[in-house]
């Protein structure tokens, strides 16, 4: 039995390679036909939007810290210990409520204040005692009856006039003494030369009597016309000053009186006017209240005019007296010298008469004359003795008058600042005790600083109330272009709304951000509510002004580079094996946004469709595939 054997024909070459060429073909149509879809699984997807026209309400949002708006510091001045703390924070108070209960212990200003007061007493009362003051001084400052300055001012005044008297006095006896000394010496040297030369006397005699003779006419005339000519200038200009004081005084008391005069006259005329309104009482109402107008004018100047006249008065009375003394005081010396002269006059007649004398005479006689000099001489210097010693009083008697005025002055500064600390003292006694902080006003208590155990200090408050019926507020920054949109007076709502029952807040002001002035401002909203308390945070929203715009995108679609602000739109392209997606930039200007939308402008015809999100960062140029086609 033959074997038979199936064995498939061997292909040639030719059909290898036309069974190559089929399957290549048939996978190229293959992948050709499904190349699309191929393509398409592995691009970004991305959704689109048709832009179009639209309307945006911007809202503008913000978190800001409550503060209250003038809260209360409450402070105390002394030191003390808080024994117990009476109320919580957040507590209602009224005026007079107790915060804090304080130890029965005296604080340190207690302590202090007492040793200032004892430091002062004793400063006082060895300046009382210092032996500057006078006893009726001592008992002055003691009983608090204050020299005023008018008083210290005619003190002292009269204690300079004596003071300046007595000097004067003084230098014209001291004159008169060095007049007599040269007189004397120069009668003694000729009565030697007489003695030594008898034949020339007769002459010399004559000589001096002529001498004497024009010195009593200038002592005489100097008595008589310049002491009696300068107290009559003096006397006259006081008269006058005293006329023109009278004349000031009755001009300043009689434009007192016009201004009530004036003022009747004026309601008169008012009265009249109102009876019969017409241009003769309008005329004579205007009038008279032009008169009632310028009445205290008038009177202002009347008034300082009595003041300068009187200041003139015054002036011109001291230079009266002043010109009295020194008339006095010039009348006696000259009434010496003349006295001297005219005696001297006599003796020398006297001798011319009895002719030539020999020298005994001549002796005898200077004698005489030196022995009268020498009573003149006594009488002077007893004079300067008695005005040495009026000077010496007058300038001990002013000085102890300037030591007492300021010794009194300090006294007086010092007893004011004992009766001040006493007062200190005695405040801070009724606070040692059983002493409490209490609430100065109505409100809520804001914040307690201290608890118990611990110590008070002047410097920093116990407690902070928000005061009674005094709002609070709060702030953030938003940019320069949302702060254009609104205006002082907008009301803004809580993010929260649901949680509060009783909430307003209210644009108060918009100012520069300090932080970032260029581009922010702070918005301040003022609170009213119940329900907020100072540190609370706070999160409120407020609309703008809707506008209406003819290119709106989603919000999302806008994109930022470093060359501003740009979106992506998908642009179409057709080919063979179907249309393909092209994503291309547009840079635009954000004309207005709110939580959804923007408005732009561009370069865009208004019908493109603008890329909202991708599932692959996507650029300019990027091929994409829509979301709704696969």
């Amino acid at each position: 039995m033959s074997e038979v054997k199936n064995q498939r024909p061997k292909k040639s070459r030719k059909d290898i390679i036309k069974d190559i060429a089929i399957a290549f073909l048939a996978i190229l149509l293959l992948l050709t036909f499904f190349s699309n879809t191929i393509m398409n699984y592995s691009l970004p997807e991305v959704a689109i939007q048709q832009i179009q026209e639209g309307t945006i309400s911007p809202i503008i949002r913000g978190t800001g810290t409550v503060e209250a708006k003038d809260p209360y510091n409450v402070k105390v001045s002394q030191e003390r210990v808080i024994k117990s703390v009476a109320v919580t924070e957040g507590a209602k108070v009224k005026k007079g409520d107790i915060l804090y209960y304080l130890e029965d212990k005296e604080s340190t200003e207690l302590t202090e204040a007492r040793s200032k007061l004892d430091e002062l007493m004793r400063t006082y009362e060895s300046s009382l005692f210092s032996g500057d003051l006078t006893n009726e001084a001592i008992n002055r400052v003691r009983g608090g009856k204050t020299l005023t300055m008018d008083q210290i001012q005619a003190k002292l005044k009269a204690a300079t006039d004596r003071y300046d008297a007595a000097k004067l006095a003084d230098e014209e006896a001291q004159a008169a003494i060095d007049e007599q000394s040269q007189n004397q010496a120069y009668t003694a040297a000729q009565y030697n030369y007489d003695e030594a030369t008898p034949q020339y006397r007769d002459a010399d005699i004559t000589y001096r009597i002529t001498e004497i003779d024009q010195q009593l006419e200038i002592a005489k005339a100097d008595s008589s016309d310049s002491s009696s000519s300068d107290e009559s200038v003096a006397k006259k200009e006081y008269d006058n000053a005293e006329s023109d004081l009278k004349e000031k005084k009755e001009a300043m008391e009689s434009a007192k009186s016009a201004i009530t005069t004036t003022k009747e006259k004026y309601d008169n005329a008012v009265a009249r006017y109102n009876n019969e309104p017409n241009t003769t009482n309008k005329n004579a109402m205007d009038e008279a209240k032009n008169a009632m107008d310028y009445a205290p004018t008038k009177y202002e100047e009347a008034k300082a005019a009595y003041t300068r006249a009187k200041e003139t008065y015054n002036k011109k009375k001291e230079k009266y007296e002043k010109s009295q003394t020194i008339a006095e005081v010039s009348k006696t010396a000259n009434e010496q010298l003349i006295e001297a002269l005219e005696a001297e006059k006599n003796r020398l007649l006297l001798e011319q008469a009895n002719g030539t004398k020999d020298t005994s005479q001549i002796t005898t006689q200077a004698g005489q004359v030196d022995y009268d000099y020498q009573r003149k001489a006594a009488s002077l210097q007893d004079t300067k003795n008695k005005t040495a010693q009026e000077l010496e009083r007058a300038t001990t008697d002013r000085t102890e008058l300037l030591t007492e005025i300021s010794k009194e002055i300090e006294l007086d500064g010092q007893r004011d600042d004992i009766a001040e600390q006493r007062e200190t003292v005695e405040k801070l006694e009724k606070e040692a005790v059983g002493a409490t902080i209490d609430a100065p006003v109505d409100g809520t208590v804001a914040e307690l600083a201290l608890k118990a155990g611990e110590t008070t200090n002047a410097e920093n408050a116990v407690a902070v109330i928000q005061v009674e019926g005094k709002g609070m507020q709060t702030s953030f920054s938003v940019t320069i272009d949302q702060a254009k949109r609104l205006k002082v007076g907008d009301i803004a709502e809580p993010q929260n709304a649901w949680y509060y029952t009783d909430f307003k807040a209210t644009l108060k002001s918009i100012t520069n951000d300090q932080q970032n002035p260029n581009t922010k401002k702070v918005l301040t909203f003022l609170i009213e509510s119940t329900e907020v308390q100072n540190g609370q945070s706070v999160s409120l929203q407020i609309g703008q002004k809707s506008d209406t715009y003819d290119l709106t995108v989603p919000a999302g679609a806008i994109r930022e580079s470093n060359n501003g602000k740009f979106i992506l739109i998908v642009k179409s392209k057709s080919s063979p094996l179907g249309n393909r997606y092209i994503a291309a930039e547009v840079p635009v200007e954000v004309l207005g946004t709110d939580d959804t939308t923007a408005a732009i402008s561009g370069s865009l015809e208004g019908d493109e469709y603008v890329i909202t999100t991708s599932t692959a960062p996507i650029k300019a140029g990027d091929q994409v595939r829509l979301a709704n086609n696969q």
